[in-house]
């Protein structure tokens, strides 16, 4: 039911947007491919994509919005909602400007905060991970067009730190065979 409310919104504004912006669907398939949509996204592509025949995958998402100089969150319309909750959130103050911290950096900072202790790798990891999170927050006009790049960041980032997370031992696991500290 959400995807089929999803992909009518979509199918509607990507039409829309892409004819207030005098595109054609293969100069907007070649713009989401500039963007990072895969090889595969062609006029016919965007074509299914208007008329509802086809779903889009976040990357495609991504792309379009990109391609479109609109944010994902706009390009998706009244159905934004769905990913970001219902009501008004309150933003939350960034303790190192004192400004007020967008959506995405807010729920970086509320992941970063659930980590609990850092070690200094991941402490470089999160500060960089909430930097690009605000830096995407703040986009908008032309610097849309750095979304697929500083989302592309923000994901690395991420999958570092997690990665840095499964592979590091719990200190307070004692060897199987309890003898491991000292050679004999």
């Amino acid at each position: 039911m959400i995807g089929s409310a999803i992909n009518a919104v979509i199918r509607d504004r990507i039409r829309d947007l892409r004819e207030r912006a005098g595109l054609g669907r293969d100069e907007l398939a070649e713009r989401a491919r500039e963007y990072g949509a895969p090889e595969s996204m062609t006029a016919n592509v965007v074509g299914f994509l208007e008329r509802g025949r086809r779903g889009l995958t976040l990357e495609e998402l991504l792309a379009l919005a990109g391609a479109l100089e609109v944010t994902p969150l706009e390009l998706l319309g009244d159905q934004a909602a769905v990913l970001i909750g219902e009501g008004q959130v309150e933003a939350p103050v960034c303790p190192s400007c004192g400004g007020e911290a967008g959506q995405l950096e807010a729920t970086v900072r509320g992941d970063v905060g659930k980590l609990g202790e850092l070690g200094p790798l991941e402490e470089t990891l999160t500060k960089t991970a909430i930097r690009l999170a605000a830096e995407i927050d703040g986009l908008h006009g032309e610097g849309v067009k750095e979304l697929p790049r500083l989302t592309r960041e923000l994901r690395s980032a991420v999958e570092q730190i997690l990665a840095g997370r499964r592979t590091v031992p719990d200190p307070d696991d004692e060897d199987d065979l309890d003898d491991l500290g000292s050679p004999d």
